[in-house]
């Protein structure tokens, strides 16, 4: 019981210390916001990827282990309703501590942006299977032209023997086992031509997103998309958000300076610096937050067990003291 105390403190300080530092991030920026000497000491030691590194792990399997040896102790000394309850309980912090150290070290997740009527392959992107489809995406407004509720309309297909469908917005994700899809953002793409040349070129830009249009040159181009565009005396906006007259506000750089702009109607095309490009079409894509964490099983499991133990423990001394009035 002693090691184990002194385990837990130990894992509680180290805990305590990877809420302290940024987790995930490269060495080099561990160099730049602590300096050299404690990037030596976080980078040697993997305190950026704490929950993940071999040696956090050890401890908290030791002092898993130190907990069922305890429970062994005690379930030797006797064969007691109480003993039991107790070793129910020890069983549930291994169950909730090893389930919590797989959700924060060995949980797998990733955001995407995904167009309507796009399908994605989740092998692609670190998961074991199925391939996710934006079927149809939705906004609601208030009067105010606040955006009320975006909802995805979700098919994932193939993902373990099953098929999913799904109208997913906050807080109402599509569950598929331990892998969970969040509504997590929204925004407007752009389709556009490049004629510049005798081979018509497409490009898909998302809005304020960077597309390279001459590695040589290193000309590069960005877009802002203006649904409902205007041009009065405050200035050229969007006086709303529902696409009535789209434009595309398109800016042409060179090495991140910017040479020259157009706003652009839908249909139409225009001259920026050496380009000839079109605004051809537009639509709008979502962003999921796939999420796929087996850990919470283990946890889940950890708290029936603690329920289960504090239940037996504590309703059995019920029914023994009203037994002795």
């Amino acid at each position: 019981m002693q090691t184990a105390i002194y385990l837990l403190l130990i894992v509680g300080a180290v805990s305590a210390l990877g809420t302290l530092i940024s987790q995930g991030q490269a060495p080099a920026f561990y160099i730049h916001h602590y300096g050299k000497p404690v990037a030596f000491i976080i980078n040697g030691l993997g305190l950026g990827n704490l929950y993940q590194v071999w040696w956090f792990l050890l401890l908290n399997i030791l002092l898993s282990l130190s907990i069922l040896a305890c429970a062994y102790q005690r379930l030797r000394r006797g064969r007691k309703i109480s003993i039991l309850a107790s070793l129910l309980m020890h069983l549930a912090l291994v169950f909730i501590l090893m389930g919590a150290i797989w959700s924060l070290g060995l949980t797998h997740d990733t955001l995407l942006e995904v167009k309507k009527g796009e399908s994605v392959s989740l092998f692609a992107y670190g998961f074991p299977e199925g391939t996710l489809t934006l079927n149809d995406f939705k906004i609601d407004y208030y009067p105010d032209f606040q955006p009320r509720q975006y909802t995805s309309s979700l098919t994932l297909s193939a993902y373990k023997g099953q098929n999913y469908e799904e109208d997913i917005y906050v807080n109402n994700p599509l569950k598929a086992g331990s892998l969970k899809i969040y509504q997590s953002s929204w925004g407007w793409v752009m389709q556009l031509s490049d004629l510049s040349s005798s081979a018509e070129k497409n490009i898909c830009l998302k809005e304020r997103e960077s597309y390279l249009l001459d590695e040589q040159e290193k000309i590069s181009i960005q877009a802002i998309f203006l649904p409902d565009f205007v041009d009065s005396k405050t200035g050229i906006h969007s006086q709303s958000p529902i696409p009535n007259h789209p434009h595309a506000w398109l800016t042409i750089l060179q090495q991140d300076k910017i040479i020259d702009m157009a706003i652009i109607p839908l249909g139409e095309d225009a001259e920026l610096a050496s380009c000839h490009l079109r605004f051809d079409s537009f639509d709008t894509y979502s962003g999921l937050h796939i999420k796929q964490d087996s850990g919470v099983y283990m946890v889940f499991a950890g708290f029936v067990l603690l329920l289960t133990g504090l239940g037996i423990r504590y309703g059995f001394e019920y029914l023994d003291k009203r037994g002795s009035r």
